[in-house]
């Protein structure tokens, strides 16, 4: 007994250490940086504001577009929660935190010059910023359509429920084209 008291009072003495050299480490990293130039944290910038500030950016009809994409994916992640299955859950959350924003970010870092350029091959811009929010849209659509995960709980559900009361009515019964068995 004496001997596990003496090692866990070793260990907390080695972890205190490791504990303050790493916290005065972190002090003088602090304490070495330049300070922040006041102009440079007052300047809006696209990641320090989010989405929101790229999309007020936009050109009419591609603002109301991706306003709309974005509410949309906003109420699924909302109502949705932790019930969508996992690849929705992905494609909602990597579509309003990367793909969204790269898109409009993209758009408007566009120059003068590249503008041009995109013109003069025939595909302007905005219409370019439209193809792009339509694919992102007709995608979050398709994944919001196919949540195989509430119609395996329903499934689910009516599986235990003719297991717990025997019979099922033929509320419950499954349509003879099913090929599905109570064991799946």
């Amino acid at each position: 007994m004496m001997a596990v008291l003496i090692l866990i009072v070793i260990f907390s003495g080695i972890a205190l250490i490791t504990y303050v050299d790493n916290t005065t480490k972190a002090s003088r990293r602090a304490a070495a940086l330049p300070p922040p130039d006041a102009e440079a944290l007052s300047a809006p910038t696209p990641t320090r504001h989010g989405v929101e500030t790229l999309i007020l950016n936009l050109p009419e009809p591609a603002r109301s577009r991706a306003w709309t994409l974005l509410c949309v994916i906003s109420d699924a992640q909302r109502l949705e929660g932790s019930s969508a299955d996992a690849r929705t859950g992905y494609l909602l959350a990597q579509t309003r935190v990367a793909y969204l924003p790269d898109t409009l970010q993209a758009y408007q870092a566009l120059t003068d010059g590249a503008r041009a350029a995109l013109s003069a091959q025939g595909q302007p811009p905005e219409r370019l910023l439209e193809e792009q929010l339509s694919l992102m849209e007709d995608g979050v659509r398709e994944a919001l359509r196919h949540d195989h995960a509430a119609a395996d709980r329903l499934l689910t559900q009516g599986r235990f429920l003719r297991e717990r009361f025997g019979g099922a009515g033929p509320e419950l019964q499954l349509p003879a084209g099913d090929t599905r068995t109570s064991q799946d």
